[in-house]
C-alpha cells in the first residue's frame, strides 16, 4: 500500500475522524442486532447487563456471526488504520510533527490510550460528535463519552477492553495524571465506566492549537528555549565544561548501564545557577523549564495540581527540568503537612524521565532517595578575587560605566556572587544619576555609547544594597564618622592602622596576582587587637578603619553572644560570622576580656566549655575572610597563643600632655564659640583624662555655654572636668578650680 506522510495535523485528524466515523457506524449496526426496535425496549438507557455490555464491544460469537455489511466496515476499519499508520511513518521520518503521535510517544501511552485520547479530542474538532455521543449514551445532554462507551469504540475484543480498564483505574498512570481531566475522574456516586473521558485542557490547547507553554504556569514558570540569547559565563567555565563532558558520556553509555540524572546545585543569589542550567540545556539543544518553588507555593491554590501541569509542561517540551529556590520546601521546622508535601514533589521527580536540576541558595540534606537516577551535588562557591575582578570590569563595560575605584580593590572588599555585581552597578548608575547637579537632569542615563561616571559614595551604597544578613540581631550597626585627622594618636600606632588597611586594599595583588592564596587554605582576612585603657581611641580607630576602607562596622553585643548554656555561645558566634560574611562587615568585640580571657587549667565543667568557647573563636577569627576588631583594656589578660594568630596587635597608650592639647583641640567643631580665656594648653598639663573623658568634658561644657547664652569658657570646661572626675571618685582640690 503506497502512502504519502501528512503534510499538517489536521489532515491527519480529518483521517483519524473517518476511522472513527467507521467505528461508530459498526458499533451502531451491532445496537441494532441486540435492540431492532429501540421504542420496544422500556429499559433502553437505564439498565445494561454485562453479558450485553461484552457482546457489544466485541466479535460476537458462535450463532452471532458477523453479516456482510459488518464485515465489510471491519475490514474497511482495517484498512484505515493500517494505511493511517503507514502516512504517520512517513510524517515522521519526513519530520512533520503530528500532536496525536508526539503526545503518545512522550507519554509512553499504549495503542489503546492513544484511541482514547483522540476520541477525547472529537468532540474539540467536530460538534457532531455531542449529539452522536449523546445518542449512544441515551443522553443528549451528555456531550463526551464516557469511559463504557470509550472501551466499546477504542476495544477490538473482551480481553481488550478488560485490559483497557485498568488505565482508568490507575490514577497514578500517565495518562490519568497527565492527559486526563483530574476534576472529573472522580464524582462522588459516579462509577467508573459512567465517568466522562475528557482531556485536560493544556492537552487541548497543545494539540489544537500551539506549542507555547501553558499561560497558567506564569509567573512562577519560566521556558527558556535553546535559541534564546544567553549571558556569557564569565566564571566558572570549568564546571560548565565538566558537566557538558559528564552527561556526554552518561548519554553515550551503554543502553543497560544508563541513568537518569539528577543534579543539586546550592550557593549564594546570583552564584549564576540558572546561567548554568540554561548554558548546559543549549549546549544539548534542549528547552529549559525553570520553576520557582517558592512563587509556586506563594499564589498555588494545590501544591500538588500545580506541580503535576509543571511536569507534564515538562514533558510536553521534553525539557530539562529545574527548580530554584529549593530550600523553601525544607523549613527550619517541618511538619507533617511540609512531610507530605515532599513525598509528593519526589514521587513526581521519579516519575519524569528527563533530567532534574535542584536548585538552592544554602545546602539542604535532601531526603529525596531517586529511583534509578543518579543525584550528584555541587556547590557554585563566590569567585575568587581574580575572577570578582574580572565580572566588575567586564560588567562596568556592558552597562556603559566607570568610577573613580579600583575594581581590584572592590573585589577584595565585597566577596560578591557575579549576580549581586551586576546589580550593584545598575542600582549605582541610578544613584548616581539622582544625585547629580539639576542641570544634568535632562541627560539620557540610558545612552551608554560613553561610560557614565559613577559616584563612589553611590557604588557603596549599591553594594550594601546587595547583601541581606541579620547581623541587627547581636550586634549594632555604628556609622563611621571620623577620619584620619580625628583620631590622636603616635605615629607608631597609626602606621599600624595604615598598614592594616593596605592589607585589605591590595589583597588582589598580593594573593592574586602574587599567588599567595594558594599557600593559604584560610587565615586570609584581617584581625586586630586594640589594646589600651578606656577612652583612648579605640573605638574612634575602629570607625577610622571602617570608615576608610568603606565598610559596615557593626560592634558585637558581647550579652547576646555569652551564654550560660553549654554550646550556646558558640552558636551565637557562628551566626555572627556567617551573617558577616554576606556583607564583609567589619565586627567590633568591645571589652572582650570576658569571653577572650586567658585559657584556664581545668578544674571543673566551666572550664572546659570556657575554652572551647576560646578555641572557637580563634576558628572563626581565621576562617573569616573579613576584618575583625578586638578591643580590651588590659591586654594581659589576653591569652598569649590568642595573641600569636591575631595579625595586627595595636597598643593605645594613655595620651600625654602633647597628645592631650591635640585632643582638646580637635574636639571643638569650627562651629562652635570659644571664649578667648580658654587655654588648651594649661588644660592638657593639668588635668591627665583620656580622649574618652574629654569628648565627654567638651560636649558638657557646650550646654554649659548654650544654658548661659554665651561663648564656651574656661569656668564651664572647669565644671564640666570637676563632674567628669566625680564619676571616677576623683576630688578636685578647690585651689585647681578657684580661679575660674
Amino acid at each position: 500500500m503506497a502512502a504519502q506522510g501528512y503534510v499538517h495535523a489536521w489532515e491527519h485528524y480529518k483521517d483519524e475522524l473517518t476511522l472513527l466515523d467507521k467505528k461508530l457506524e459498526l458499533l451502531y449496526k451491532r445496537r441494532q442486532k441486540l435492540t431492532p426496535d429501540p421504542q420496544t425496549d422500556s429499559f433502553r438507557g437505564m439498565f445494561v447487563s454485562e453479558d450485553e455490555f461484552i457482546r457489544l464491544i466485541g466479535r460476537p460469537s458462535g450463532d452471532e456471526a458477523l453479516d456482510g455489511e459488518e464485515l465489510e466496515l471491519l475490514a474497511s476499519i482495517q484498512n484505515s488504520e493500517a494505511f493511517i499508520a503507514l502516512r504517520r511513518e512517513e510524517s515522521r521520518k519526513a519530520g512533520v510533527f503530528l500532536p496525536l503521535s508526539y503526545v503518545s510517544s512522550v507519554f509512553g501511552l499504549s495503542l489503546v490510550e492513544e484511541r482514547f485520547v483522540m476520541l477525547g479530542l472529537a468532540v474539540e474538532l467536530d460538534r457532531k460528535y455531542e449529539r452522536i455521543f449523546g445518542f449512544l449514551q441515551d443522553d443528549l445532554t451528555s456531550k463526551t463519552p464516557n469511559i463504557s462507551l470509550a472501551l466499546q469504540i477504542a476495544c477490538g475484543s473482551p480481553e481488550d477492553m478488560r485490559a483497557a480498564r485498568t488505565t482508568f483505574m490507575a490514577p497514578e498512570g500517565k495518562l490519568a495524571r497527565y492527559v486526563l481531566h483530574r476534576e472529573t475522574q472522580e464524582i462522588s456516586g459516579q462509577t467508573l465506566l459512567s465517568r466522562p473521558l475528557l482531556l485536560d485542557k493544556r492537552i487541548i490547547s497543545f494539540m489544537l492549537d500551539s506549542g507555547e507553554m501553558d499561560p497558567k504556569l506564569k509567573p512562577a514558570v519560566r521556558m527558556v528555549y535553546p535559541d534564546d540569547e544567553l549571558d556569557p559565563l564569565l566564571v566558572h567555565e570549568d564546571f560548565q565544561q565538566r558537566l557538558q563532558g559528564f552527561i556526554q558520556a552518561a548519554f553515550q553509555a551503554p543502553a543497560a548501564e544508563r541513568k537518569r540524572l539528577a543534579f543539586h546545585l546550592w550557593g549564594n543569589a546570583g552564584a549564576g545557577k540558572k546561567l548554568q542550567v540554561e548554558h548546559l540545556s543549549s549546549h544539548f539543544n534542549k528547552p529549559l523549564l525553570l520553576v520557582d518553588l517558592a512563587d509556586v507555593l506563594l499564589h498555588a491554590a494545590s501544591f500538588e495540581d500545580q506541580l503535576s501541569a509543571i511536569v507534564r509542561e515538562a514533558i510536553l517540551h521534553q525539557a530539562v527540568l529545574c527548580f530554584s529556590r529549593l530550600e523553601a520546601l525544607y523549613p527550619e521546622e517541618p511538619d507533617l503537612a511540609v512531610q507530605r508535601r515532599l513525598g509528593w514533589f519526589h514521587e513526581l521527580l521519579d516519575g519524569y524521565g528527563g533530567m532534574v536540576f535542584l536548585l538552592a541558595g544554602r545546602f539542604n540534606r535532601l531526603t529525596w532517595k531517586p529511583k534509578d537516577r543518579l543525584l550528584l551535588e555541587h556547590e557554585l562557591q563566590v569567585p575568587d578575587e581574580g575572577g570578582r575582578e574580572r565580572l566588575w570590569t567586564a560588567f562596568a563595560r556592558e552597562l556603559g560605566v566607570s568610577a573613580d575605584v579600583d575594581w581590584r580593590v572592590m573585589s577584595g572588599k565585597f566577596r560578591f556572587t557575579p549576580g549581586q555585581i551586576r546589580r550593584a552597578l545598575t542600582l549605582a548608575r541610578g544613584y548616581s544619576a539622582w544625585q547629580r547637579e539639576p542641570q544634568a537632569a535632562g541627560e539620557d542615563f540610558g545612552d551608554v555609547a560613553a561610560p557614565y561616571a559613577l559616584r563612589a559614595d553611590a557604588l557603596y551604597k549599591a553594594c550594601y544594597q546587595q547583601v541581606q544578613h541579620k547581623l541587627e540581631r547581636k550586634a549594632t550597626r555604628i556609622e563611621p564618622r571620623y577620619g584620619w585627622g580625628d583620631v590622636i594618636l603616635p605615629p607608631e600606632q597609626k602606621d599600624q592602622l595604615r598598614n592594616a588597611c593596605n592589607q585589605v586594599k591590595y589583597r588582589g595583588v598580593v594573593y592574586g596576582d602574587w599567588g599567595f592564596e594558594k599557600k593559604l587554605a584560610y587565615g586570609k582576612g584581617l584581625s586586630m587587637l586594640f589594646a589600651g585603657p578606656p577612652g583612648t581611641g579605640k573605638t574612634m580607630s575602629a570607625q577610622v578603619v571602617a570608615g576608610e576602607l568603606q565598610l559596615e562596622l557593626y560592634k558585637v553585643d558581647l550579652s547576646q553572644v555569652i551564654s550560660k548554656y553549654i554550646g550556646e555561645t558558640e552558636k551565637n558566634l557562628h551566626e555572627i560570622f556567617e551573617e558577616a560574611q554576606l556583607s564583609n562587615a567589619v565586627l567590633f568585640f568591645d571589652e572582650t576580656d570576658a569571653l577572650f580571657g586567658k585559657r584556664s587549667e581545668v578544674k571543673d565543667s566551666h572550664d572546659k566549655y570556657a575554652n572551647i568557647e576560646t578555641a572557637y573563636l580563634l576558628q572563626k577569627m581565621e576562617e573569616y575572610q573579613g576584618i575583625t576588631v578586638l578591643a580590651t583594656n588590659l591586654l594581659n589578660n589576653i591569652d598569649e597563643a590568642f595573641l600569636r594568630r591575631i595579625n595586627y596587635v595595636i597598643k593605645f597608650p594613655f595620651p600625654d600632655s602633647e597628645y592631650r592639647e591635640k585632643i582638646w583641640h580637635s574636639m571643638f567643631p569650627s562651629a562652635a564659640p570659644l571664649s578667648d580665656d580658654v587655654d588648651f594648653k594649661y588644660l592638657a598639663q593639668r588635668y591627665e583624662i583620656a580622649g574618652g573623658n574629654i569628648k565627654n568634658v567638651v560636649l558638657s561644657s557646650a550646654f554649659l555655654a548654650a544654658e548661659a547664652g554665651e561663648p564656651i569658657r574656661m569656668q564651664h570646661i572647669i565644671k564640666s572636668i570637676r563632674h567628669e572626675l566625680q564619676k571616677s571618685g576623683k576630688i578636685l582640690a578647690r585651689q585647681e578650680w578657684e580661679e575660674y
